[in-house]
């Protein structure tokens, strides 16, 4: 890799962390004032829309087309994904910590580790280790009575809300699993594009289901605003753009390193813009969440060259 290419990547990986890693600050902001499920929703429509703009006008509008099975897989997993993935979160970033938030959603990799444990893809001793090591910090992260709420949770459980976005997390992880084992289209872009249509859709029925209003997502604060278009602009279409690129520059397990870079961006913001305290239960469980899913990654991504999807 020469130098100019090299400046290039290490450009590229910070612009990826940054971009997920303040993910966790533009869903805080958002939910301030506009209804969670629909504002992920029309964040997803809106990015997917976009998609289809530059894939149909750089490649052509016949390349938007796909088969019934290609289309079916990437709706199912887009529900799957990002509706109950990301839906969740949006819910649970009202009473969970931003930081925590983060440091749960961490540990993705490690489940999606597990998964191919359990179907029979026995992992190297090393991997085992990191899976088992992350199950721990998890348990830590998540003990009963040693993290606090965010203001203005109103009471609610936050025990109850990571354990929340724990299943969401799952969700997202058995997706990643099921993926390769899917007629998905070759084209990452592409695949996104429907993903992102299906969790649009489901999230907004959720969202109706749920009695939120779409004149309350168009009646929020500027704040709120300001997080949905940096959502959709810098989360979901830089990101992601960015992601694809470096997949094709840089090694793998380079690339990979986001699933443990972006809980340390997502902490430190919570404690620098939102005030969140860090205790012990945080601290240690964070630590040995974000080392073992260093080990995880590693091992998973040299043995099937394949990255363990974003965040």
């Amino acid at each position: 890799m020469n130098s100019s290419r090299k400046t290039k990547v290490a450009l590229g990986l910070g612009v990826m962390y940054l971009a997920w890693g303040t993910t966790y600050i533009g869903i805080a902001f958002t939910i301030e004032t506009m209804p969670p499920l629909m504002s992920m929703s029309f964040r997803f429509a809106a990015a997917s829309a976009l998609l289809v703009l530059f894939i149909g006008l750089r490649h052509g509008w016949q390349s938007l087309r796909l088969t019934r099975s290609q289309l079916t897989s990437s709706l199912f997993l887009g529900v799957l994904m990002l509706g109950v993935g990301l839906g969740t979160m949006s819910l649970a970033t009202r009473v969970v910590p931003i930081g925590v938030a983060s440091l749960i959603v961490a540990a993705m990799p490690i489940w999606t580790a597990l998964f191919r444990t359990l179907d029979r893809d026995r992992p190297k001793l090393i991997s085992l280790a990191g899976i088992i090591g992350g199950l721990i910090g998890i348990a830590i992260i998540m003990l009963p009575g040693q993290t606090q709420a965010r203001p203005g949770a109103g009471g609610e459980n936050v025990t109850l809300w990571m354990f929340i976005i724990l299943f969401g997390n799952l969700c997202w992880s058995l997706g990643s699993f099921l993926a390769p084992r899917m007629d998905t289209p070759e084209n990452s872009l592409l695949l996104s594009t429907y993903e992102m249509a299906g969790a649009a859709v489901a999230l907004l029925i959720a969202g109706l289901i749920h009695n939120e209003s779409v004149a309350d997502f168009f009646d929020a604060s500027y704040r709120s605003w300001a997080g949905w278009v940096y959502l959709v602009v810098i989360g979901s279409l830089v990101g992601y753009t960015v992601y694809t690129w470096l997949l094709e520059n840089a090694p793998i397990t380079l690339v990979s390193t986001y699933a443990y870079i972006n809980p340390v961006v997502a902490v430190a913001l919570g404690i620098i813009i939102f005030n969140e305290k860090l205790t012990a239960n945080i601290i240690i469980g964070g630590l040995i969440v974000i080392a073992s899913v260093a080990i995880v990654v590693a091992v998973e991504s040299v043995k099937k060259q394949n990255p363990l999807q974003i965040q």
